[in-house]
C-alpha cells in the first residue's frame, strides 16, 4: 500500500509511536491536544482524534485528569534467551544490534579492573531490536590486534567474536558467563531511558580461544521486564 492510500490518521498514529518506541517522547511527557495536533500537522479534528484512539488502544498514551494526554509507561517486550547454549548467545547478537556510540583504545585500569592483562579496544553502545526501548546498556573489550575499526563495528549483521573468528580464523573455544541483579544509575538509566535506581540485570561473557587467551569481554546492563533468560531442566530418572 502506497502512503498515499493511507489514511492520515494512521500516518500521524504512527509518526507519534515512533518518537515514543525511539525515547523523544518519555513516559509522563504530555502530548499535543488535539487542537494542537491539529494546526501543526494542518488535519482536520477527527483526524488527530483517530490517531489518538490508536494509541490509546496499543496502551502507548494515557488521559490524565488534569494533564491531559500524556505518554504511557511502556512495558517493552523482553528477549528471551535460552541458557547453556553457545549458539543461543550468538544468536542474541544477530538479533539484538548492537549501536555503537564510541569506541577507543582501553586504559590500563580498565583492562585491569576486569581482571584482564594486554592491550584492548573498548566499544561502547546499545542493543536494540527495531524501533523497541533499548535492550541493553553494553561495553565490550576487543583484543587490540583482533578488534574491528568502527566501521565495520556499525556495518556488522552479526556479533563481533564471529567477525573475529571469520576475519583472523580464530575459534571461540569457551564462553563463561556470569549474571547479578543491580540498581541502574543515573547516567546508566538515562541512556536506557528509566528511572534512576531502577532494577537491571549485569551479564557479563568472556570469550576464550583454544589456548584460553581472552579474546572478547562483554558487560551488559539489561532494564528488568526487557530481557529474560530461559532454560530448561529435565528430570532424569535411574
Amino acid at each position: 500500500m502506497s502512503e498515499q492510500s493511507i489514511p492520515r490518521y494512521r500516518i500521524l498514529a504512527k509518526q507519534l509511536k515512533n518518537d515514543i518506541l525511539s525515547g523523544r517522547l518519555k513516559p509522563g511527557d504530555q502530548l499535543h491536544t488535539e487542537l494542537e495536533l491539529c494546526e501543526i500537522h494542518d488535519i482536520s479534528r477527527h483526524t488527530a482524534r483517530e490517531a489518538l484512539r490508536l494509541l490509546s488502544e496499543d496502551g502507548l498514551i494515557a488521559r490524565r485528569r488534569g494533564a491531559g494526554t500524556i505518554v504511557a509507561e511502556i512495558n517493552a517486550p523482553a528477549f528471551a534467551q535460552p541458557i547453556g547454549d553457545f549458539e543461543s548467545i550468538l544468536k542474541y547478537a544477530r538479533d539484538a544490534h548492537f549501536e555503537l556510540d564510541t569506541n577507543r583504545p582501553a586504559t590500563s585500569k580498565e583492562i585491569a579492573d576486569i581482571g584482564l592483562k594486554g592491550s584492548y579496544y573498548r566499544y561502547d553502545g546499545l542493543r536494540r531490536q527495531a524501533a523497541s526501548p533499548p535492550l541493553a546498556l553494553t561495553v565490550i573489550f576487543a583484543l587490540a590486534k583482533l578488534a574491528p575499526d568502527a566501521a565495520t563495528v556499525k556495518a556488522l549483521d552479526t556479533s563481533i567474536s564471529e567477525w573475529i573468528e571469520r576475519t583472523h580464523s580464530v575459534v571461540v573455544n569457551k564462553v563463561t558467563q556470569r549474571m547479578e541483579a543491580v540498581a541502574l544509575r543515573n547516567t546508566e538509566a538515562k541512556k536506557l531511558k528509566v528511572e534512576k535506581g531502577s532494577p537491571a540485570l549485569a551479564t557479563t561473557r568472556t570469550y576464550h580461544d583454544a589456548s584460553g587467551r581472552v579474546i572478547l569481554y562483554s558487560h551488559s546492563l539489561h532494564p528488568a521486564g526487557r530481557f529474560v533468560y530461559e532454560f530448561q531442566l529435565d528430570r532424569t530418572r535411574s
